[in-house]
């Protein structure tokens, strides 16, 4: 095998590269050129279709000018009398004086009545056909009650000859009669080519408003060979005027009957405003296409060529003169350029190799290069300076992040002597979880690891703050232990009423004695009432304390209850804070009552909700209407716990304000899914949990890992108000069944049971009286 020397090696691969440079630069200017060329045809070809068109438009709004000022002469509306043809025929000819290209001016009208001034100088065909002599100027066509005259004037009017053909014109079954008598503006013809005349030409018409008449003028267009020849670019350009058969109307040059429908066809199949490439004799052509108007009401098309070697040839010449200066150049800096690079390329190659270490973070393995360079050294020494500030600054960092995490954890905690502790062990359970799944060989796990310590720090983070949202929840809706407490048990409100009662039933009892009434009586109603006020009262304490299931006949017996009555003599809105005012009603005092109600002034209203964020973040759990809702009866009427739906919405709210917490942070890209991890722990499998109503394929292995660890810790805590402590046993049964409907993945439970997770958690963190004997295969035939 033969080996060169890395001189060589360079100077192979400099050449390439600048030879490469060299042939994209070219090709730069080329690909430019091209751009210059097409930017040049469709410029000229925009401004040859746009004279051309100007030029008929021009022509056009003259004479639709002309008709509209026409067709206010009241000369046109009389009967055509010899008056009313004098002082026509003067109109007309001056017209046709200013505008020789004008080939008539004419009235039609629905009983056919026709009358029509013609400019013989462009109808000469006319002038031989009824033998009339040269120095004849105008013709006037007059047809009244089917008779048909011809007088023939002078330039100075007057009459030379008259004749009296036998032919009629049918004016209101002609096109240009029946078009313009239905519209209130100019109309026009398509193009055509006259029969008297065999040039082309146009009609315009105007409808004379208020009568059955219609002023009309013939245009010829026998002009537009010589116009189409001053827009030609040079003589290998070609300009076509052509009517939708293919017929020509104008030309720049002849071309030829074949050229001129080779010509026609291709155009046909373009679309308008089009520039397209045609090949034609072995030569190649920019062609463009259009109509003259751009509504498109039109049958003529404007048809342009150029020749492609004509404009190619000055950018040609350019791009080879630049070929040989890059040439040139190449092997005049190549020897100068080959000894720069060999001593610097590889210097630089190590130092890029340093910083891939730095970009990998391996801070550590950062080394400084051998090279004879002094800058290039010390440059590499900065590198390993940098590193070694980065990895000191980014575990200081780290650190830091770490006790703020573990701050908030233990603020969080710290706000409710009940749950303290969750934030700090259920990152202990979902780490232990966690890892023993990335370890795993098992199918449902083989897709997953951490493979680097960022991806276990990120998850390690996520479990840190999976409840940082806490910090807006109130704590007396967390801790509310009773159905009636908010900040306090009301309860004590309730007894308070009850105790009125229970005076008003001694006051009542007195007042029957002093008046005389049956003792026996009254005091058998005193003890009947006070009896059942004891009972009520009992009945009501003992539902405000959530313990089982409320059933229908109960809330029925609440609501019985509420419906006694006690007097209040005294303002109930004395004392109460601005907004709390707001909630209450003025009402004449002494007033009744309800021992239990639900009042305007128990309902808290949501305020400054952004209800379009809500959605705009994916969250899907229903908002309730009010904030809070502190109604007595519909407390009490709880079915099941202590917390109202409004409340219980409160205390998921803290998930909705941890993923919008987590989201708003800036984490880098290593730790980017803590939102993600964080946020998804009361989801479910099925899409039944909170907020965003996830499924299994929407949640990572470890947002169903952070789920189980969450569910285990509050089942197993035993510092919870609003329910009994649970065994490790019955804890792991519920997350079985838990498994069975799908709430929390089967896989990872497995995983928790055989693992023996679950009883190193209960030896550090359960009361002795908790830990009782687990049967794995027991629970396990619970999912």
């Amino acid at each position: 095998m033969n080996h060169t020397s890395i001189r060589a090696n360079i100077l192979k691969s400099f050449v390439a590269l600048v030879l490469l440079i060299s042939a994209l630069l070219i090709g730069l200017q080329y690909y430019a050129s091209k751009q210059l060329i097409n930017s040049a045809v469709n410029k000229n070809f925009n401004q040859a279709s746009g004279n051309i068109v100007n030029f008929i438009e021009s022509a056009e709004q003259y004479t639709k000018n002309i008709l509209n000022i026409l067709s206010m002469n009241s000369n046109l509306n009389k009967k055509l009398k010899d008056e009313t043809h004098t002082k026509l025929i003067e109109d007309f000819t001056h017209i046709m004086i200013a505008s020789p290209k004008m080939k008539g001016i004419y009235i039609g009208y629905k009983n056919n009545d026709f009358f029509e001034v013609i400019n013989l100088k462009n109808n000469p065909s006319f002038l031989d056909e009824y033998h009339v002599k040269q120095k004849t100027k105008w013709a006037v066509v007059t047809i009244v009650d089917n008779i048909k005259k011809i007088e023939f004037l002078d330039k100075e009017l007057k009459i030379l000859k008259r004749c009296t053909p036998n032919e009629v014109i049918n004016v209101s079954s002609r096109l240009w009669y029946k078009r313009a008598i239905k519209s209130d503006d100019v109309i026009r013809t398509d193009v055509y080519k006259f029969k008297s005349t065999s040039s082309y030409g146009i009609t315009f018409a105007k409808h004379i408003k208020g009568s059955d008449a219609v002023v009309a003028l013939d245009y010829t267009l026998d002009n537009l060979d010589q116009f189409l020849q001053e827009q030609n670019f040079d003589e290998n350009s070609y300009i076509i005027l052509y009517k939708d058969n293919g017929e020509k109307i104008a030309a720049s040059q002849d071309i030829g009957l074949e050229g001129l429908k080779y010509l026609t066809d291709f155009f046909s199949k373009q679309s308008k405003s089009s520039i397209k490439m045609l090949t034609y004799k072995n030569k190649r052509y920019f062609t463009y296409h259009t109509i003259t108007y751009p509504k498109g009401d039109t049958n003529m098309h404007i048809g342009v060529l150029i020749l492609e070697d004509s404009l190619l040839k000055p950018y040609m010449e350019r791009i080879i003169d630049s070929l040989y200066a890059s040439l040139i150049f190449i092997i005049l800096t190549i020897p100068f350029v080959f000894y720069l690079t060999s001593k610097i390329v590889k210097p630089i190659q190590d130092l890029m190799e340093e910083n891939q270490k730095v970009i990998q973070r391996k801070f550590s393995e950062v080394v400084p290069i051998k090279t004879d360079i002094k800058e290039l050294y010390d440059f590499s020494l900065s590198f390993v300076s940098m590193s070694k500030s980065i990895q000191a600054y980014q575990k200081s960092q780290e650190e830091l992040l770490d006790a703020v995490i573990k701050l908030i954890a233990q603020a969080i905690d710290a706000k409710s002597i009940y749950t303290g502790g969750h934030c700090r062990r259920v990152p202990e359970i979902a780490q232990t979880l966690a890892d023993l799944a990335s370890k795993s060989d098992d199918k449902p796990f083989k897709e997953f690891s951490f493979e680097t310590k960022d991806e276990k720090r990120e998850f390690h983070i996520a479990a840190w703050l999976h409840d940082c949202g806490k910090v807006t929840t109130p704590e007396y809706v967390v801790d509310k232990a009773t159905k009636l407490e908010t900040i306090y048990n009301r309860i004590h409100e309730i007894r308070t009423r009850f105790e009125v009662l229970f005076r008003d039933a001694q006051i009542c009892y007195l007042q029957e004695l002093l008046s005389g009434g049956d003792q026996q009586k009254a005091d058998k109603k005193l003890k009947e009432t006070q009896k059942e006020l004891m009972e009520d009262f009992e009945f009501i304490a003992s539902v405000n304390i959530g313990g089982e299931f409320m059933s229908q006949e109960m809330k029925d017996r609440v609501k019985k209850i509420a419906q006694k009555e006690w007097v209040r003599n005294f303002d109930d809105k004395l004392g109460l804070s601005t907004s709390e005012i707001l909630r209450y009603h003025d009402k004449p005092l002494p007033t009744s009552e309800k021992l239990l109600d639900d009042k305007d002034s128990h309902m808290v209203r949501r305020e400054g909700f952004d209800y379009e964020g809500y959605k705009r973040y994916g969250f899907k759990e229903e908002v309730p209407k009010y904030l809070y809702n502190y109604g007595e009866i519909y407390n009490l009427c709880i079915e099941r716990g202590t917390l109202t739906k409004e409340e219980r919405f409160k205390i998921n709210e803290h998930v909705i304000m941890t993923i919008k917490m987590l989201e708003d942070i800036p984490f880098p890209e290593n730790l980017s899914k803590i939102p993600e991890f964080a946020g998804t722990h009361h989801e479910t499998m099925i899409g039944t949990g909170y907020p965003r109503k996830l499924t299994k394929k929407e949640l990572s292995i470890p947002s169903r890992v952070m789920a189980i660890a969450d569910i285990f810790e509050a089942l197993t805590a035993s510092d919870r108000p609003y329910k009994q402590v649970k065994s490790l046993s019955q804890a792991l049964k519920i997350m079985a069944f838990m498994v069975k409907d799908e709430h929390i993945d089967k896989d990872l439970f497995i995983l928790f049971l055989k693992s023996g997770v679950y009883m190193e958690y209960a030896k550090n963190h359960l009361k002795a009286e908790q830990i009782d004997e687990v049967d794995i295969d027991t629970i396990q035939k619970l999912c």
